[in-house]
């Protein structure tokens, strides 16, 4: 089983990346909770909600991981932990409990910022304490990362090319 998570801030092609990626290796997407979450309940989430969020998308993924031998996940709870630091001041400690990917994909923020409806952090000035803040996470669980930055092209070239030589290494073992 192999567990790839795209990172980052909003709006930085993390879920049209995964889809590609996915098509590309055979392996199963598997969408953001989270989105779905604030889309029927709003952004105005509190550490419970925050927990749920958590919660399902890493129960998603575990479901994922018994379907596929390889799973792309638009977020997980490592990027959940993200948000309650963002948005509350706070991360709970079960965020950072949850499995870890072999390989996570940090979008930089250098896209530009598209509104949906849903996105709340478009402002540079808080796109940039939110990368500062989805990074630290990433360090602060001593994760395998890949920064993936430029135009769409150079993204998927770069993700490629780590997607590669995960799945080379798992196969190897």
């Amino acid at each position: 089983m192999t567990l790839i998570v795209l990172h980052g801030v909003e709006s930085t092609g993390k879920t049209m990346l995964g889809r590609r990626l996915a098509g590309a290796f055979g392996a199963q997407f598997l969408p953001e909770f989270g989105r779905v979450f604030c889309e029927i309940h709003g952004t105005d989430c509190d550490v419970e909600d925050l927990l749920a969020i958590g919660r399902s998308q890493q129960a998603n993924i575990e479901v994922a991981l018994l379907e596929r031998p390889t799973v792309i996940s638009d977020t997980d709870s490592l990027m959940t932990a993200a948000w309650a630091q963002m948005m509350l001041g706070e991360m709970p400690p079960a965020l950072l409990a949850a499995r870890k990917a072999d390989l996570y994909l940090h979008c930089a923020p250098d896209t530009l910022f598209v509104e949906d409806g849903i996105r709340i952090y478009g402002d540079p000035v808080d796109r940039a304490r939110f990368d500062m803040i989805a990074r630290s996470m990433l360090h602060q669980a001593a994760v395998s990362s890949v920064e993936v930055v430029g135009d769409w092209n150079e993204r998927y070239r770069i993700a490629s090319s780590a997607v590669e030589r995960v799945l080379q290494r798992a196969s190897q073992a």
